[in-house]
């Protein structure tokens, strides 16, 4: 079979031959006007003139002498007219919203009257009904039995209808009133709307008749669907002689009224009295070729079918006569990713997006700085778009100038940055983060912005981003005259939105030839359009046809109830485009999403299954995959070879030995392959700003904050601490707070003031709740002597290896050292979920065990050094004041052992250290033990907060 609209071509250039200059052939859209110039050329005598092609709305413009208003100054315009109706009807200023309150309603407004104008609606009627809804019977004696209960149904059941829906009502009372002024601002500025142009063609009102005298007559090409509107106007010209209808259309679906593909057809034919000038097909009734249906598993995996499904056709035919159909058009990308290189030339007629740009996201970043600077007096911006601004493509600081940034940023910690680090280097810092003096001002600085990029290498050896950076001038140059005329200054966040919006839907066609290669459009866009082969993208249940409810403020009913559309029209029309694809294709093969997901439900379209069901056509169905052979982690052990030896030796290296913490030793317990990482292989967490609450740097400040307390404490009373002692170091938490926060929050002591904002309020009321606990717990063991502040301790300890005693020094901090009657206790302040009971010694030692205390165990190391430190010390015993523990009433800070239900107190000391130092002997003697690898632990849950979990895969 010949292509439709070769068919046409033919036909049209026979019967007109010789005066095809007199014609003009209208399409749904500009697609099929480049294949039917292709095809005419070939059908049509050397001496033929070439008919004038159009879009139908193309046709209707030539209607009027008026120009028809874009979005933004229709908005403009309905909001002018809405405030005027308001004053008229007495509203006072506070009920009138403003702008961009109104604009979101206004835009819905819009669509709305766009389609009672199109659809011959009379909006007086339309506003009455959903006002009054008990008038219908007597206003509405035309309406049949079935649209009267459409529109009684809207308020059925309703008795109180509140304030909101008041509001709803009265706004709709008044829209005849403001639809009028709204048409009568636009034409005194000689504007209307495409919907008004459409009205007045069919009502024969139009200002202008030009198109009967530069063509003697009309062809519609490749419609399905017309608005009530086009039905008026082309069935009068059809029956004039003036226009043709030329309908591709199969006889299965327009003869059987159950088939929604044929609903518009039926409605042209036998309602309207279109003529159609040519035969109906009958093809799908007889068709015995399979139609491939594929399931992928997961969105973009649909893209990958792309390069089988051409190797197929590469050998044997015409790219022009492969069509790649885009049901899901946000399929785009991952389907160029997928092209293979053999294809060659590709005609891409699916416009790529301004808002998948490198320059859209710049302009976004651009109101997000703006809008910070402003939240914050044009001082300091949120590292985080400092951080955008770094990493975007545009940005244009030089490498090292970027580091020095970003490491000063890490340094000092700058979770909000000083613009005076910022505008430097390149003209477009200045542009993105210095303040402007006027909201308008932003236009200039985008247009100044994207001038700069357009001079990037980046930018200057990609023709998309060139053109993308080009039509994001030009409209912001059309823009700006337009957000002038702003009835009042919104402000910028309402201008960058709506402005961002605006700027979201401009589409750049890839540049290629038209009418060579395989062709990629979307699915809409095949209309009138035939390929051999065909393979349809995204054909998944929700995309073909397209689920999305009318934007609109008309209820369903009301809208059957007037002829206006409903979704089952918008059905019926995917569903015309899709059977289309059956009348001359030689194959069809289908991809669809079989992951079903929050947005999947893992179905093929609809329309498949009906075809299985109603017709003789064989419907294979395949699964398909992306092989994936995953690899597990392998398991990580790392040898003490000589390299690790010799770092090994450092530990007890006689001149400057490294020394061991009890914070290393419980992280070999935990795990020896993390403690290799951190304390042999010396890797570390990149650094990272802390903006959020670190647990680490609450319990800093609270230490600090007691170190400042007992500190003054000596200054004031001396080193005899009593109940009175403690009370008034009660009174200078709220004095000494800030303080602590400033030496404690971050490692480098903050300057100046300390801001407290945000969920720091709260962190300041725990730090002040913390310190209370331990206070009481002070006053209730006082009096005392305090004998040392952050007391640093230093040990040797000694083991053998292989046959040779060696040592190492064990380091550690405690936090105070008091007396009581003899009694010296070593304190340690614990704010995590700590507790001082433990199992048994043997359980502290444990390796990857359950009973493990790492607080427990820390506390009593730091006993044997004290001890050693202090020999002549007869009574000593460790005090773990773990805060949440004080908290739960339970208020002993003896460390407990479990298994024999005793607290280490003084008695217990002797017995317990020489216990600690055999246990710890023996692990010292397995770190430094050549022989002993270091492994990954067992358990995953010790996995959980590991720094380098990353490495293990864990």
């Amino acid at each position: 079979m010949q292509p439709f609209l070769y068919t046409v071509a033919s036909a049209l250039s026979e019967r007109f031959a010789g005066r095809t200059h007199e014609l003009a052939v209208v399409f749904p859209n500009r697609r099929q006007s480049v294949f039917f110039s292709h095809y005419f050329q070939q059908v049509a005598k050397s001496q033929s003139f070439m008919p004038e092609l159009l879009t139908i709305e193309e046709l209707v413009k030539t209607s009027s002498d008026l120009h028809v208003a874009d979005n933004l100054t229709q908005g403009f315009a309905l909001y002018e007219a809405f405030v005027e109706v308001a004053k008229q009807a007495g509203d006072a200023p506070f009920e009138i919203p403003a702008f961009d309150v109104f604009f979101s309603i206004g835009e819905t407004i819009l669509k709305d009257f766009a389609e009672i104008d199109s659809y011959l609606v009379n909006i007086h009627d339309v506003c009455k009904v959903l006002y009054d809804i008990e008038a219908i019977d007597k206003a509405f004696d035309q309406l049949t039995e079935e649209q009267k209960e459409f529109l009684q149904s809207f308020w059925k059941g309703t008795t109180d209808k509140g304030r909101v829906q008041e509001k709803f009502l009265k706004l709709w009372l008044r829209l005849p009133a403001i639809y009028t002024r709204f048409q009568e601002l636009l034409a005194e500025k000689e504007l209307t709307t495409m919907g008004m142009l459409y009205r007045q063609l069919a009502m024969g009102t139009a200002s202008n008749t030009i198109y009967k005298q530069q063509w003697q007559h009309i062809a519609f090409v490749g419609f399905n669907a017309f608005n009530k509107s086009e039905e008026t106007f082309i069935k009068q010209w059809n029956d004039e002689g003036f226009a043709s209808l030329w309908f591709d259309a199969d006889a299965w679906y327009v003869q059987r009224k159950e088939q929604e593909a044929g609903f518009f057809l039926r409605r042209n034919l036998n309602i309207i009295e279109l003529k159609n000038e040519l035969p109906l097909l009958d093809v799908i009734g007889s068709r015995e070729t399979a139609i491939e249906i594929t399931g992928a598993d997961g969105q973009h995996a649909q893209a990958k079918l792309v390069a089988p499904w051409y190797a197929q056709y590469a050998a044997s035919v015409q790219p022009m006569q492969l069509g790649i159909l885009l049901a899901d058009e946000s399929l785009l990308v991952p389907v160029l990713q997928s092209i293979p290189e053999s294809m060659g030339k590709i005609n891409i007629t699916v416009g790529y997006s301004l808002q998948q740009s490198q320059v859209y996201s710049l302009m976004n970043l651009f109101f997000e700085v703006q809008q910070d600077l402003l939240k914050h007096r044009y001082q300091t911006v949120h590292h985080e778009l400092v951080i955008q601004w770094l990493q975007h493509a545009y940005c244009g600081w030089p490498v090292d100038a970027k580091e020095k940034l970003q490491q000063k940023m890490l340094k000092d910690n700058l979770v909000r940055v000083p613009v005076n680090l910022l505008t430097q280097h390149v003209e477009s810092s200045v542009l993105m983060f210095s303040r402007m003096m006027a909201d308008m001002e932003l236009f200039q600085r985008l247009r100044q912005i994207i001038e700069l990029a357009l001079n990037n290498t980046a930018t200057n050896t990609d023709s998309i981003d060139q053109g993308l950076c080009v039509a994001a001038w030009k409209t912001l140059q059309q823009l700006e005259p337009l957000f002038a005329k702003l009835p009042a200054s919104p402000g910028l966040g309402f201008i960058g939105s709506l402005l961002m919006k605006q700027l979201g839907s401009i589409t750049v066609p890839f540049e290629g030839e038209p009418l060579h290669g395989v062709q990629l459009m979307g699915l809409l866009e095949s209309r009138g359009l035939d390929f051999d082969h065909i393979l349809v993208v995204g054909a998944s249940e929700g995309s073909l046809p397209r689920i999305k409810p009318p934007d609109s403020f008309l209820p369903d009913n009301v809208r059957r109830a007037f002829g206006l559309p409903v979704p089952e029209h918008q059905d019926a029309i995917f569903a015309y485009v899709f059977y289309r694809l059956l009348h001359r294709a030689s194959s069809v093969q289908l991809v669809y999403n079989a992951l079903v997901t929050d947005n999947s439900t893992g179905e093929e379209s609809r329309f498949v299954k009906q075809l299985a069901f109603e017709t003789k056509i064989p419907i294979v169905k395949k699964q398909w995959s992306q092989p994936v052979f995953p690899e597990s982690w392998p398991a990580i052990t790392i040898q003490k070879d000589e390299e690790i030896l010799k770092r090994l030796w450092l530990y007890y290296a006689k001149d400057t030995p490294i020394s061991v913490s009890p914070s290393a030793l419980n992280t070999y317990l935990n795990c020896r392959l993390s403690f290799f990482f951190k304390y042999i292989a010396k890797l570390k967490e990149p650094d990272q700003l802390e903006e959020g609450v670190d647990a680490a740097a609450v319990g800093n400040v609270l230490h600090k904050l007691m170190e400042m307390l007992y500190q003054a404490a000596l200054l004031a009373h001396g080193k005899t601490i009593t109940t009175a002692v403690v009370d008034w170091m009660k009174a200078q938490t709220e004095l000494m707070v800030e303080s602590a926060f400033k030496k404690g929050w971050r490692s480098k002591e903050i300057e100046g003031p300390f801001e407290f904002s945000g969920e720091l309020h709260v962190v300041r009321a725990i730090v002040l709740q913390y310190a209370e606990a331990l206070l009481n717990m002070d006053a209730a063991y006082a009096p005392f002597n305090l004998e040392h502040l952050e007391v640093p301790l230093y040990q040797k300890f000694g083991f053998n290896l292989n046959g040779k005693v060696e040592s190492v020094f064990l380091k550690g901090f405690v936090d105070r050292i008091d007396e009581n009657d003899g009694l010296y206790r070593m304190v340690d302040y614990k704010t995590g979920s700590d507790s001082p009971e433990f199992f048994n010694i043997d359980a502290l030692f444990e390796q990857e065990g359950k009973k493990q205390n790492k607080a427990a165990l820390q506390t009593l190391i730091y006993s044997w050094m004290f001890k050693k430190a202090y020999p002549d010390l007869k009574r000593v015993e460790p005090a773990l004041l773990a805060i949440r523990h004080l908290q739960k009433n339970e208020g002993s800070v003896q460390l407990w052992n479990t298994e024999n239900k005793s607290p280490i107190d003084a008695d217990a000391m002797p017995d317990t250290l020489h216990q600690v130092e055999e246990k710890l002997r023996k692990l010292l003697e397995e770190i430094f033990d050549p022989a002993v690898d270091f492994d990954q632990t067992t358990d995953p849950n010790n996995c959980g907060y590991c720094d380098f979990k990353g490495i293990c895969g864990r």
